[in-house]
């Protein structure tokens, strides 16, 4: 029965020999990982998708919140003689600010939306990895952030209308 042969690897050095230079596999199996590593991709990526989510949160939710402030201002009296009958007649005297509050959440869920999206790639395509995290976690705190600012804009605003 014969011996099984053992693979070539390299012996240590003769003590007060030297050891023979290394050569590297010349495998092509192996020649992609021998190659030195192409240039880092940009960041750009996820920069953008950081800005986007920082746009969409809280530009959306400072707009949405004054817009709300100002509706309750405007409302806030004609609250206290509110029938059953009583429609959205009632924002009719603040339709402006019903407008622009409504182009904050649509213009917030949008850019919003956008950024997690392109957070997620910029993640998996690892161009502007820390970023795109960070444009994912805003991105989803979006929403909480823009409904506590326009609940505290329409209490500020009715609050401050006198009505309560």
């Amino acid at each position: 029965m014969s011996a099984p042969q053992q693979p070539n690897v390299p012996q240590p050095p003769a003590p007060g020999g030297y050891a023979a230079p290394y050569v590297a596999p010349q495998d092509t199996r192996f020649a992609q990982a021998l190659q030195a590593p192409g240039p880092r991709p940009s960041a750009a990526l996820g920069t953008v998708a950081l800005i986007l989510s920082l746009v969409a949160t809280v530009g959306g939710s400072v707009v949405l919140a004054v817009a709300l402030a100002a509706i309750g201002a405007g409302v806030g009296p004609s609250l206290q003689t509110l029938t059953a009958g009583t429609g959205l007649e009632i924002l009719t005297p603040v339709r402006d600010m019903v407008l622009v509050a409504e182009i904050a959440v649509w213009g917030g869920s949008a850019l919003g939306v956008w950024a997690l999206i392109q957070g997620i790639i910029a993640v998996v395509k690892r161009r502007g990895r820390g970023a795109g995290i960070a444009a994912i976690i805003i991105s989803a705190v979006g929403p909480v952030i823009a409904g506590t600012a326009a609940f505290v804009g329409a209490v500020v605003g009715i609050a401050g209308s006198g009505a309560v």
